[in-house]
């Protein structure tokens, strides 16, 4: 199975989100029930391995923090495929992102190597989408930012295929964080 671990949004972030996805002709929107902030990717994972990540992960609580959103841009150069918002500079999620990679290799994996990106996918881009679309939404989400939301807790999930549309979720385990 694919494994990854993430941080859900608060139920208004989540809200505020979809009211600005649209205006992008050939993207398809990430719902709401999708919407994430990656702490890290694991790919795929037999169950043994799964579950020596799931005890290093759980081993060394973390205290909670604050995120913001901030910003819009996306991946892909000339033809764009993703869509995304950003997430302001946080020196307590640079530090969970580098706990989840310590946690893989001490479980025997083998993490991505790409630079670490925050970010929350809003939609994948069919390869038709017109680049001055993209770039009208990037100008028009230039602002966007939320307020400050509390980061308590971290879900690992699993990514599983299905014959339409994209990838089913499902949580497999949760790390709650130190209130601190």
């Amino acid at each position: 199975m694919k494994l990854f671990t993430a941080l859900k949004l608060p139920p208004r972030l989540t809200q505020q989100i979809t009211d600005v996805q649209r205006g992008v002709s050939g993207a398809r929107w990430s719902p709401p029930e999708k919407l994430h902030i990656t702490t890290a990717y694991y790919g795929e994972v037999d169950d043994d391995h799964a579950e020596s990540l799931d005890f290093e992960l759980a081993r060394h609580p973390l205290p909670s923090f604050t995120l913001q959103l901030e910003g819009a841009g996306h991946f892909g150069h000339m033809e764009p495929h993703a869509i995304w918002l950003g997430v302001k500079d946080s020196p307590a999620l640079t530090q969970l992102h580098q706990h989840c990679k310590h946690a893989a290799r001490r479980a025997g994996i083998t993490v991505e190597k790409r630079n670490y990106l925050p970010h929350v996918t809003l939609a994948y881009l069919k390869a038709t989408t017109p680049l001055e679309r993209v770039v009208a939404f990037e100008k028009r989400l230039s602002r966007f930012n939320c307020a400050p939301f509390l980061v308590d807790e971290m879900f690992l999930f699993s990514s599983h295929r299905k014959a339409r549309g994209g990838n089913l979720y499902r949580v497999e385990a949760s790390y709650p964080m130190i209130l601190s």
